[in-house]
């Protein structure tokens, strides 16, 4: 039988907030108030739990890039 190979999910990689993050995101949405505070001060956080619908929302409209 196959193995299934697990993909990884993007909410498992950190994340920092763009200029337009900052600007236009004016409430969490759907990160914890923990991930929306650390995005706001610059600093790169992981965003685990957060739907990856989201996730992809926030990386095409140029809101968050990969951080480190």
């Amino acid at each position: 039988m196959a193995e299934k190979t697990k993909k990884t999910s993007k909410s498992n990689n950190n994340y920092k907030a763009t200029d337009n993050y900052k600007t236009f995101m004016s409430n969490e949405g759907l990160l914890s108030i923990k991930q929306h505070t650390s995005l706001l001060d610059g600093e790169s956080t992981s965003l685990t739990g957060v739907p990856e619908k989201q996730i992809r929302y926030l990386i095409v409209n140029n809101l968050i890039i990969k951080g480190e």
